[in-house]
């Protein structure tokens, strides 16, 4: 099967096309499964880059329409990426029940700190990816997730792999198992290109160190295109992301549970 569950569009103010241009990209490459996942917006705050409240139906309804009209030729996915806040759990419970949203996947783009919030890109201290790991177990054990995105994304901050990295790798893959919830293989962190350290020549994420560990445990996996352009849908790096899981033996899979 050809699937992708992480998808933007325009409404998230940075990406661009619409859902139908997503979906004729699809059916043009001949994908059996396309998954609409545009960033939550939530109601009484801003976070950013992403849709307005006001902007919700819209997307709904957009998708909802392509999914009739072109139901035949491609599977069509309703879903959101979403963070998860515990002070959000009602909306999350809303979302799956009342605004027909068949799937989340949760992309911790950041998280609870202290009464705060803290950017996953912006981690400087690596006992904050243990809090990070942490807040991704807690989401996770709700049951709304259908998926993990860009588990390992705090390795956009370059930080060294330490014990601290290991921990937030072993609370991660220890809380998929628990919570029966597979992993996202991201192709946007390998667009992101590779860096040289001491650990040698990888990618920030997808990292090889988290990834190696995912497959020893033999953890579920998808790859997602986490396109933000009709293009990028099955483009060089997504192949490149699937030599990358070959090569560790991670245990891919290509279709996830709806739940």
């Amino acid at each position: 099967m050809l699937t992708n569950y992480h998808t933007h569009c325009f409404r998230c103010q940075h990406a661009q096309g619409t859902v139908e241009d997503y979906v004729k990209q699809a059916i043009s490459q001949q994908f059996d499964i396309l998954g609409m996942s545009d960033h939550v917006p939530y109601p009484h705050h801003d976070y950013g880059l992403r849709m307005e409240m006001a902007e919700i139906w819209d997307y709904i309804y957009e998708v909802e329409d392509a999914q009739k009209r072109y139901g035949s030729k491609l599977k069509i996915l309703l879903g959101f990426e979403s963070e998860y806040l515990c002070s959000q759990r009602a909306y999350y419970e809303e979302l799956l029940r009342d605004y027909q949203v068949e799937y989340l996947i949760m992309g911790q783009h950041f998280f609870d700190y202290g009464g705060s919030f803290k950017s996953s890109f912006a981690i400087r201290d690596t006992a904050d990816c243990v809090r990070y790991a942490k807040s991704v177990a807690e989401g996770l054990a709700t049951g709304y997730y259908s998926l993990l995105a860009h588990p390992d994304i705090v390795g956009v901050n370059r930080l060294h792999w330490d014990r601290n990295m290991d921990e937030m790798t072993d609370i991660i893959l220890e809380a998929a198992v628990r919570c029966d919830v597979p992993l996202e293989i991201n192709a946007n962190g390998i667009r992101r290109g590779l860096i040289e350290d001491e650990l040698g020549l990888h990618y920030l994420y997808p990292h090889f160190k988290f990834w190696e560990k995912a497959a020893a445990a033999k953890i579920p996996a998808v790859i997602s295109s986490d396109c933000h352009a009709p293009h990028l849908l099955l483009d060089d790096d997504v192949v490149r992301t699937r030599r990358f899981a070959e090569e560790l033996g991670v245990n891919v899979i290509d279709e996830i549970a709806i739940r």
